[in-house]
């Protein structure tokens, strides 16, 4: 899952800006062979889950550790933008290609 996608036909690694310009096309061709072949996004629901998964964790172990409401909101909506940026980062790395 954690790695970046192949061409299914002739191998060819993509590399992470090739693969986050072509996450919104279903259907793309390879740069080397020229054969098509469709672009998966399962691995993004996977992913979408181990980030929400992984905030909610963080969040309520900070929520029980802190005791004065007011300042727990700051440090829990930082932890919940991080996660969503580097989960956004992540996508192209949790992308699939199909023939």
């Amino acid at each position: 899952m954690f790695k970046l996608p192949v061409c299914p036909h002739c191998n060819t690694v993509y590399s992470y800006k090739e693969v986050k310009k072509n996450t919104k096309k279903k259907e793309i061709c390879c740069y080397h062979c020229k054969k098509s072949f469709k672009n998966s996004r399962k691995g993004v629901a996977i992913l979408a889950i181990i980030v929400i998964l992984l905030t909610a964790l963080i969040n309520v172990f900070l929520l029980n550790i802190m005791t004065d409401n007011f300042i727990t909101i700051i440090p829990i909506s930082v932890i919940s933008i991080a996660a969503v940026i580097i989960g956004m980062l992540l996508i192209p790395c949790f992308i699939s290609y199909k023939k």
